[in-house]
């Protein structure tokens, strides 16, 4: 199924997980940008203004959850929908507090289960 073309923005430093997200979200219609850490996230995500990130927690310079403080708290990004995938199921109710709208455990879920999770909250927002 082909949807309008709308922007997803993977902040991954797993470069095998992200490439694998990225073909699977662009089969799915959308378009892909990514990130290997924190810092480069941030810039794309004012740059690029996506419909929404998908991202790590686990990450070289900026911390996920850093970045999702600074997404937050930012006037031109705070807006954008993110969910958060990472290994670490500890810190779910963390990420929550700090506003991502949704959380999965790398190791609990599927490649499927992550485009489920990102059509459900692109047709959330903007459906």
């Amino acid at each position: 199924m082909i949807k309008k073309k709308y922007k997803i923005l993977i902040i991954e430093d797993d470069v095998p997980l992200r490439e694998m997200y990225q073909e699977r979200l662009e089969m799915e219609g959308y378009e892909v940008e990514v990130a290997g850490d924190g810092e480069e996230g941030l810039a794309k995500a004012a740059e690029i203004q996506p419909n929404l990130i998908l991202l790590d927690l686990m990450m070289p310079k900026i911390s996920g959850l850093d970045v999702l403080d600074i997404l937050k708290s930012t006037p031109k990004t705070k807006d954008i929908p993110v969910i958060v995938l990472t290994a670490l199921s500890t810190v779910k109710m963390k990420s929550l507090v700090f506003g991502a709208e949704d959380y999965l455990v790398k190791a609990d879920c599927t490649l499927e289960d992550v485009v489920s999770k990102v059509n459900e909250i692109i047709e959330k927002y903007y459906d």
